[in-house]
């Protein structure tokens, strides 16, 4: 994946609610990683909208909106297990839309 400009990562978080507290909670567990019915229930989101949020789904989370093609969240698999952590860009952006 190629480095995203932190703008476009910025405009991504201010726009949704939901990638906020989807980033938030990852933050705030980190490094430890976790899945998404575990972030849904943290974060009293639905499933869909913390998988729409981490991963794009239709119009209403685009995929190059999604926190892991901004590269603020790594996505990582074993064996059929999905788990999302937060990244150290996703750190730094999310310290730049706190202030």
């Amino acid at each position: 994946m190629a480095e995203v400009l932190e703008p476009v990562a910025i405009f991504s978080l201010r726009k949704s609610r939901v990638r906020r507290k989807v980033l938030g909670y990852l933050l705030s567990i980190y490094p430890s990683r976790s899945y998404p019915s575990e972030i849904a229930r943290k974060t009293r989101l639905r499933v869909t909208d913390v998988c729409g949020a981490l991963n794009g789904l239709s119009d209403r989370f685009k995929k190059e909106n999604s926190l892991v093609d901004l590269n603020l969240v790594e996505k990582t698999q074993s064996d059929n297990y999905v788990f999302y952590r937060a990244t150290t860009l996703g750190a730094k952006t999310w310290d730049i839309i706190r202030e």
